[in-house]
């Protein structure tokens, strides 16, 4: 028997501390099957979108083409239309990617397979970024290049393109996501 057990979201309880492992947690879940009340997702959710979009910090004409050219704008979509008019550069498609075992997780949502992935929106990067912030769903990354390196599956083929660029192309294309 493992002499961890799961308990809050903030990490795993050993059997000595009780009160954690006996704290609600997605595993025993509270009322309606959820921790969080439908009124507190709610809320959030028209916080997070009346959040505005986050400025583009510069430009970088190089580093765009070669974003375009190795195959990143595939599903980093530049550009995506808003209901009602106009677009956002979000730098998504928004859909499920299989991106390949070194980013599998195992666990199943939905129609989602433990290797496939909602493609992350990239605008905001560029603070992520200045402020040496991890990057991926789990913080794995050190910088933009450890993400683009853990790309595997569908963008297998954009991580080889990628790594048959000159350092100059790269350092090109990392500086274009600092503008995100």
């Amino acid at each position: 028997m493992s002499s961890r057990l799961m308990g809050p979201a903030w990490g795993d309880c050993t059997p000595v501390q009780t009160k954690c492992v006996e704290a609600p947690s997605g595993e025993r879940a509270w009322k309606n099957g959820r921790e969080v009340s439908d009124d507190v997702v709610t809320k959030i959710t028209a916080h997070i979108a009346s959040l505005p979009v986050p400025a583009r910090r510069g430009s970088d004409a190089r580093g765009k083409k070669i974003f375009g050219l190795v195959g990143c704008s595939t599903c980093h979509v530049p550009s995506l239309p808003l209901t009602g008019g106009g677009s956002v550069a979000a730098f998504t498609d928004l859909l499920l990617h299989d991106m390949g075992k070194g980013l599998a997780d195992g666990i199943v949502e939905g129609s989602a397979t433990g290797s496939e992935w909602r493609t992350a929106p990239l605008m905001g990067l560029g603070r992520l970024m200045e402020n040496n912030m991890p990057l991926l769903h789990d913080g794995r990354a050190r910088d933009a290049e450890e993400a683009i390196l853990w790309h595997g599956g569908e963008a297998a083929g954009v991580v080889h393109a990628y790594s048959m660029l000159s350092g100059s192309e790269r350092r090109a294309l990392i500086r274009f996501l600092e503008t995100l």
